[in-house]
């Protein structure tokens, strides 16, 4: 038998705009099995500045949860941990500040995921806590940001990530704690014209099941437990119900709702607005309170891996078939660089990331349909511009940035505004993409197997051996271009 101490443990980690959550689980007979939960109000979104910065205390209160999150689970052994972090880690200009000094407290790679991505992970959250209809909506109303997501069983259909939430808003509409009608008026209209922006199907007349999945859905429903008695339902009758309430108090010190988190109370008219809005613009009747959420959707993730690489290469299969691209000249690429990735992987430290030079030699010609000139800048633009579920923030990027940069000029200042350990990872990824490119030019793929690479921390050297000379001299002079170019990213090229 499997002690719980042999037994694989997973750990997942949603860093929000308001709250930072933590789940701790195991696996028990083939089954997920939840040993911890705990929730921790760090209000990141509080500490957006003007200018886009994050300020130090909501960097020091997010690293104080995450210093005692990392207590939590430190002394289990077998262990997978994942980071996701939203919308205020999206935004904030200053992130890498906090996710450096996040590494050191939980050595694991904080991803930042999407607004689309976010709300596939809600939806995959509340998939794996509860049972779903053949047509659900769902709104997730975060700190920063809300998401809403039109669902179909075990699968999403819509996702939409909107610039509400009620941090944001409490900072907006009722900074000083007054609850007026006009304070409630002007954040419905900002939430209203949000909603509004949603694609027709959302707009269904009638919907199975509706849920709401954040914490400030939960609070909302318990204020109205507190005032009403019993609640089975949110309707929009007793969320005004709530709204009249909290008018009539005045101010957010005045609220007594004795079973309510008090760090939730300033929260609740902002929320309350923006719900009453949701319901008002997309003619909800009722909604219930949805069993699960981010978290439990990064936790199912992470213990099922193949799953969620599957998503990724559903999204990447998407897009290749989307925009016509050449199978064969993918496979040609992605060949070669399999031949040069082998020879480099373990000194250059990046053995994890084969999967994404394969993606990028999957996509690299989906801008042809475009500009075939320019069709390298034109497929980062579609890649860096496009939903692609399975792939959190950086991921998308680097894949954006490699097949931009797959060829021809390279965009040194894209590549500088990352931090010191993405650039490494990069220019690296970068050198094989671009000489696996070199080497099927013409869309002719050489012969690879006599084609030896060496590397060092800023050498490459490319030997071949004596064969067909023609096809040696083409190739050494199309390496002698490709060296002024790698000479930008520091890499010495040598043949």
């Amino acid at each position: 038998m499997t002690t719980p101490e042999q037994s694989l443990h997973f750990v997942a980690i949603d860093m929000g705009s308001n709250s930072f959550h933590l789940v701790i689980a195991r696996e028990q007979h083939g089954s997920i099995q939840i040993l911890h939960k705990e929730k921790r109000q760090v209000q990141l979104a509080k500490g957006l500045q003007p200018d886009g910065t994050l300020d130090d205390d909501a960097i020091d209160r997010g690293l104080a949860c995450l210093t005692e999150f990392s207590q939590r689970f430190s002394d289990l052994e077998q262990t997978r941990v994942r980071l996701v972090a939203t919308h205020t880690l999206r935004v904030a200009t200053n992130r890498h500040k906090f996710i450096k000094a996040a590494l050191n407290i939980i050595p694991y790679p904080i991803e930042i995921v999407s607004g689309h991505e976010e709300a596939r992970l809600i939806y995959n959250g509340i998939m794996h806590s509860q049972t779903l209809t053949e047509q659900n909506l769902v709104i997730d109303i975060g700190g920063g940001s809300t998401e809403v997501i039109v669902g179909q069983a075990a699968s999403t259909s819509h996702l939409a990530s909107l610039k509400c939430g009620c941090v944001s808003y409490q900072q907006r509409f009722f900074d000083d704690g007054t609850l007026s009608k006009d304070n409630f008026k002007a954040a419905q209209s900002a939430a209203d014209k949000q909603f509004s922006q949603l694609s027709n199907a959302y707009f269904k007349a009638s919907w199975q099941l509706v849920l709401g999945s954040s914490g400030t859905v939960k609070a909302i429903s318990e204020a109205l437990q507190c005032l009403t008695g019993s609640v089975n339902f949110l309707t929009l009758e007793n969320l005004k119900t709530l709204k009249h309430y909290l008018i009539d108090v005045g101010h957010t010190n005045n609220i007594k709702l004795d079973n309510l988190d008090p760090k939730r109370i300033p929260l609740l008219a902002p929320g309350l607005s923006i719900l009453i809005s949701f319901f008002k613009r997309l003619s909800i009747k009722e909604m219930q309170v949805a069993q699960g959420a981010l978290r439990e959707g990064v936790l199912y993730e992470l213990s099922q891996i193949e799953q969620l690489d599957g998503v990724k290469q559903r999204t990447v299969s998407s897009l290749a078939q989307l925009y016509h691209i050449d199978p064969v000249q993918a496979a040609n690429v992605t060949s070669t660089i399999d031949h040069l990735f082998s020879q480099v992987a373990t000194q250059w430290n990046i053995s994890h990331y084969q999967w994404l030079l394969h993606d990028a030699a999957m996509l690299h010609e989906i801008g042809i349909q475009i500009n075939s000139r320019a069709h390298q800048r034109h497929g980062g633009y579609i890649i860096q511009k496009s939903d692609l579920p399975g792939f959190n923030q950086l991921q998308q990027h680097l894949l954006a940035l490699l097949v931009a940069n797959q060829r021809k000029r390279i965009n040194i200042d894209a590549i500088n505004e990352l931090n010191d350990d993405e650039q490494t990872l990069l220019i690296r990824l970068l050198v094989i993409f671009r000489l696996a490119m070199v080497m099927n030019l013409g869309r002719i793929s050489n012969s690879i197997e006599p084609i030896t690479i060496t590397v060092d921390e800023q050498t490459v050297t490319v030997s071949l051996v004596d064969g067909q000379r023609l096809q040696n001299h083409l190739l050494c002079r199309d390496l002698a271009q490709e060296q002024k170019k790698l000479a930008l990213l520091g890499i010495s090229l040598r043949f």
